[in-house]
C-alpha cells in the first residue's frame, strides 16, 4: 500500500529579478539567476546564469559560472564560459575557462575544505 519515498534530486531556483541577503544551506543543486549577497554551501552543484550575480562564499561540488561571481569558491570543477566572469580564490581540482570568460584571482588546486 504504501511505498518507500525514492531520493528525488532537489532544484532550487533563484528567479531574474530577485535580490536575497544572508547565508544559504541547500542539498541538491543550485541555479541562480538573480541577485545573491552571501555564502552559499551545498552538496550539489551551483550554477550562476548569464545576468546572475553572487557575492560571497561558495561551497558545491561543481560551480558552472555564465553570469558574475566575486568571493571564494570551493569545489571539485570550476567552469567559467565565454561570458562568465569570477574574481576571487579557487580551490578547485579542475578549471576550464571558455574563450571570453574571465578569472581574475588565484587559483589553488587542493581544496580548502573536504565537499562532502
Amino acid at each position: 500500500m504504501f511505498t518507500q519515498k525514492k531520493d528525488i534530486p532537489q532544484l532550487s531556483f533563484i528567479a531574474q529579478g530577485c535580490e536575497l541577503t544572508g547565508d544559504f544551506h541547500f542539498n541538491g543543486d543550485v541555479m541562480i539567476s538573480g541577485k545573491l549577497l552571501g555564502d552559499i554551501s551545498t552538496k550539489g552543484n551551483v550554477v550562476v546564469e548569464a545576468g546572475g550575480e553572487v557575492n560571497g562564499d561558495i561551497q558545491c561540488q561543481d560551480i558552472s559560472i555564465t553570469g558574475l561571481v566575486k568571493g571564494t569558491v570551493q569545489c571539485q570543477k570550476l567552469h567559467i564560459s565565454s561570458t562568465g566572469l569570477f574574481e576571487g580564490d579557487a580551490y578547485s581540482e579542475k578549471l576550464e575557462v571558455i574563450d571570453g570568460g574571465q578569472f581574475l584571482g588565484q587559483r589553488h588546486r587542493d581544496a580548502k575544505l573536504n565537499i562532502a
